[in-house]
């Protein structure tokens, strides 16, 4: 599976007349541009997945869009695949999609993949970012199409018909989308069952509810332990990135100051240029030269080994507090499922209950409320039968895709951690030698005091 991305930012968004050209997909990539991606195995056991079903992703083409308050920054969205839900073999098509939408998607995921870790999206900056070619639009740009990748990549999610619809609606189908936050764990009749149970008078049968056995569903121990492993992992991530985050700023703002002081040594050099012409040519002055020498030479070692500290480490760091982040929104996912069950089994006993207080009515008003309570209670059922398979297949999901988790997280952590222990030796090797060439002639220099200081005989 392979996802492709562009990085060229365009200032403006594409004129009327150059839509059409604009979003004609061009030849189908060979190879990803981001990169391998891994996805879980085990999932092709549950269903058939063949190479017709693979997509590649294109996300580029950043560009501003609207004007006052509606400005916002829209995404080139282009795909190839020979998946029959898209056209079959040779489909291809392009669409625009602005932060949001991605954001939908991965709520809708979230929503309809049971038991799968879905990949986040790179968070929403406080501060407005409107240019399409700020340094700020382009991570956010090389997260979404990570995020597409993984998508892509996976044996399930790419399937999704919410991936389909992201991926192929026109504007105005689009923009007609069902909200995520409108689409629940909860169907229709089940919905229209629960406010009608909020209306019964339950007081008369409150007491039988409570004796009666609810038919509960409770986690097994393994997975409470799994989910307070993950749960401590990812607070000592937060905490790991953080320190160093602080640490690779605080290299940044090592490279400011020895750019100021090294700015001070240069005045003072030019000052001492200007004393020696007024004292004996003899005079040696303090160098100040030599000393702005030695910081010039140690600014670009400072930088590199910070610059390295991000792009050898922080990033990685990053990346797999968010796949435990990711790891922790499956576990609330599926524990919704468990609480949803749990709430249709406790409205079946409450049904139960008050079915059991009317006994067997004569024809009538009673004899037709009892059948719609019956007819209430058998949704019920079924609901909760469907709510106990998604659970079963959630669990399933989930064993492959923990597996994959702990996989990936030693695979990136661990060449993470290797080429930043190699990155920061050669790093602090570089500074060594730079201080080294320059100290030795300093020292040499500062052994005695200059000349015009000297004591006269």
């Amino acid at each position: 599976m392979e996802v492709r991305d562009a990085s060229s930012p365009r200032a403006i968004s594409p004129a009327p007349e150059e839509r059409r050209a604009f979003l004609t997909p061009g030849p189908r990539p060979s190879a990803p541009s981001v990169g391998i991606v891994r996805v879980p195995g085990g999932h092709e056991a549950i269903g058939t997945t063949t190479t017709d079903d693979e997509i590649i992703i294109e996300i580029g083409d950043p560009h501003r869009v609207g004007d006052g308050l509606s400005k916002h920054i829209e995404y080139k969205v282009t795909y190839w695949t020979d998946a029959e839900a898209y056209g079959g073999k040779g489909s291809s098509g392009c669409v625009t999609r602005r932060y949001s939408d991605f954001e939908w998607l991965s709520k809708q995921l979230e929503a309809n993949c049971d038991g799968v870790i879905i990949p986040v999206i790179p968070s929403k900056t406080i501060l407005h970012m409107d240019d399409p070619s700020s340094r700020g639009i382009e991570r956010r740009r090389t997260g979404l199409a990570m995020f597409a990748a993984r998508v892509a990549a996976h044996p399930l999610m790419r399937k999704s018909q919410d991936l389909l619809a992201f991926l192929t609606q026109d504007p105005k189908t689009w923009a007609n989308r069902v909200p995520w936050h409108e689409r629940g764990v909860l169907s229709d009749s089940v919905s229209s069952v629960t406010s009608w149970l909020s209306t019964l008078n339950t007081s008369d049968i409150s007491s039988l509810t409570s004796s009666m056995s609810v038919d509960a569903m409770r986690e097994n121990q393994q997975h409470v332990e799994i989910v307070d492993y993950v749960s401590t992992l990812k607070n000592r991530m937060d905490k790991l990135v953080a320190a160093t985050s602080a640490l690779q700023k605080h290299g940044m703002h090592t490279v400011k100051a020895y750019e100021d002081f090294n700015g001070c040594l240069e005045l003072l050099a030019t000052q001492e240029e200007k004393a020696l012409k007024v004292f004996e040519p003899s005079s040696k002055g303090v160098a100040w030269k030599r000393m702005s020498d030695l910081f010039v030479a140690l600014i670009p070692a400072q930088r590199e080994a910070s610059e390295t500290m991000r792009s050898e480490f922080l990033d990685s760091l990053e990346e797999m507090n968010g796949l435990c982040a990711a790891t922790m929104a499956a576990f609330e996912a599926r524990k919704r499922i468990v609480d949803h069950y749990n709430r249709v089994s406790s409205s079946i006993g409450r049904i139960e209950a008050k079915l059991s207080t009317m006994g067997i009515p004569e024809p009538g008003p009673k004899r037709e409320e009892k059948q719609r309570i019956e007819l209430a209670a058998s949704d019920l059922r079924i609901e909760r039968t469907q709510t106990h398979e998604r659970y079963e297949r959630c669990c399933a999901n989930m064993e492959h895709e923990l597996i994959w988790f702990h996989t990936e997280l030693a695979l990136v952590l661990g060449r993470a951690l290797k080429a930043h222990v190699a990155a920061q030796g050669a790093a602090a090797g570089k500074i060594s030698r730079v201080q080294d060439a320059h100290f030795s002639d300093i020292k040499a220099l500062l052994a005695s005091a200059p000349d015009m200081f000297a004591s006269s005989s």
